[in-house]
């Protein structure tokens, strides 16, 4: 019969909140061995069932997860975790206890500091996780390379899929690619690729927006190089630049919110956030890690940051809106996308919304059945029990994962798109400009059906449309553009 170690046993043995963590590990009969999300060992690695050997073996095998340990520290016994620390006090996992415990509670273990000859260890496996540089602690001779702080401290595991991925790479064949274009083409594609961004946003929340409602969101997008830090008023005031100033915030907001829907007389609840007196604890701990985050890689910090603000919605509206701008923000100010160009990243994660909505979900179904609450009459709910430290320490290993994996398609195929159909009906408006005297209207008409027909119109279309030309004059047209636009699309 399988038995918990770890993670499992400590929450089992303290009667802890059943936070998530990506490795589950048992004790069986026979080899060692994986399989999915669970780690299996043989008899000669089985801890002693004590605080001891549950917390030595969590931090040695399966990793740091601070929601667990934060749960843990508030009711473990003081002595108990003293005695842990001082029977292995130059320990690599011991320190990492000590620091832990203090940096999670606050509070100071009646423990001396260690003489300054003992050498430093860092408070995450640089080899395991994604870090920052870190501070040097010397009372635990420990390095602090968290990527946050107490308040918001996600944490993202170094995987095959982030191996693969170098955010220089990504920006050096993003600026190799612009360079291939001319001035103008550049900077019609520019404007056009803030009004994709824009309307790919709003259909990826299922909303047809107004002309307002767009060209305010576009605004925003424009400001990303204007605004060169993220704080709280800067928040506010893309509200008001975002949303109608009817419905724009001028503070987070002050009532408990969800995602759900009504079918019949049943409310439907995918998703619950912090509670509202949460959540200026949680946005001051989010943004002092944008703040302090300048050696974090970019691309990481985008992801961290704006999933984690739009699991926080800290407003009423425009969660998602300013969750996908902070992306934006990030990756500008922090140079991976190049001066004056927006990646259409919208555009990617709508046509692959599928694995958005998964990314999303990976994170809400996992916190859905710990949250304790009730409906009211209201048309909201109470949150009962504390769930601070779900929101706070969540894995962000697969936001980095996605968030990544957007930007190298985004750069391949859409952006790569977008500069080529801007080229294409450029060069085809000068080819038809320097051989017929057509209206604009006419002009725009005839490049845009020859665009969706890769060179040529439909029969229909030259008789209802362009019926002034004989079909001899239209096929010379055609054969205008047709070298511009038969190639477009071939990268889909």
């Amino acid at each position: 019969m399988a038995e918990r170690i770890g993670y499992m046993a400590l929450k089992e043995m303290y009667g802890l909140l059943d936070i998530p963590h990506h490795v589950s590990s048992w004790i069986v009969a026979g080899a060692r061995k994986t399989l999915d999300d669970k780690e299996y060992y043989p008899h000669i690695y089985r801890p002693k069932h004590t605080l001891a050997g549950h917390l030595e073996f969590a931090l040695k095998f399966e990793g740091v997860n601070l929601g667990i340990l934060s749960e843990l520290f508030a009711v473990v016994d003081q002595e108990a975790l003293i005695a842990y620390i001082q029977s292995k006090p130059t320990g690599l996992n011991t320190r990492r206890s000590w620091f832990y415990y203090e940096f999670l509670t606050g509070d100071t273990l009646d423990i001396p500091d260690l003489i300054s000859t003992i050498g430093y260890v860092n408070a995450l496996d640089t080899k395991a996780y994604i870090t920052k540089s870190g501070k040097r602690l010397p009372r635990y001779r420990v390095r602090n390379n968290l990527l946050g702080n107490v308040n918001f401290c996600p944490m993202v595991r170094r995987t095959d899929c982030l191996q693969r991925y170098d955010w220089e790479a990504l920006r050096d064949r993003a600026a190799n690619m612009i360079n291939d274009y001319d001035a103008e083409t550049l900077a019609r594609a520019i404007n056009y690729l803030y009004t994709k961004e824009s309307r790919s946003s709003f259909a990826i929340e299922h909303e047809e927006p107004t002309q307002s409602k767009m060209e305010r969101f576009g605004t925003a997008l424009q400001s990303v190089r204007k605004l060169p830090t993220l704080d709280k008023q800067a928040l506010i005031d893309l509200q008001h630049m975002m949303l109608d100033p009817r419905f724009a915030a001028e503070d987070y907001r002050d009532e408990q919110n969800y995602v759900g829907e009504t079918v019949g007389r049943r409310e439907i609840y995918h998703y619950i956030s912090p509670k509202h007196d949460n959540v200026a604890q949680l946005m001051e701990g989010l943004l002092n890690l944008l703040e302090q985050g300048e050696d974090i890689d970019p691309v990481v910090l985008a992801a961290v940051a704006s999933f984690g603000f739009v699991f926080i919605h800290p407003f009423d509206d425009g969660n998602g809106r300013t969750h996908r701008y902070m992306i934006h923000h990030i990756l500008a100010n922090r140079g991976v996308s190049p001066d004056g160009v927006i990646f259409p990243i919208s555009a990617t994660m709508l046509n692959h919304v599928h694995q958005y909505d998964a990314c999303l979900e990976s994170f809400s179904k996992s916190i859905m059945p710990l949250i304790d609450f009730v409906p009211d009459d209201e048309a909201s709910l109470e949150v009962l029990n504390e769930t601070l430290n779900l929101y706070r320490y969540f894995d962000a290993t697969r936001m980095a994962e996605y968030l990544y994996e957007c930007i190298d398609i985004t750069i391949d195929r859409e952006l790569k798109l977008e500069l080529d159909t801007i080229f294409a009906f450029s060069q085809a408006r000068k080819a038809i400009d320097v051989r017929y005297d057509l209206p604009e209207k006419k002009k725009n008409l005839f490049l845009k059906l020859c665009w969706e027909g890769k060179g040529h119109i439909s029969k229909k279309k030259r008789s209802s449309q362009f019926a002034m030309f004989n079909d001899e004059e239209l096929n010379q047209m055609e054969a205008l553009v047709a070298p511009y636009f038969s190639a477009l699309g071939d990268e889909d």
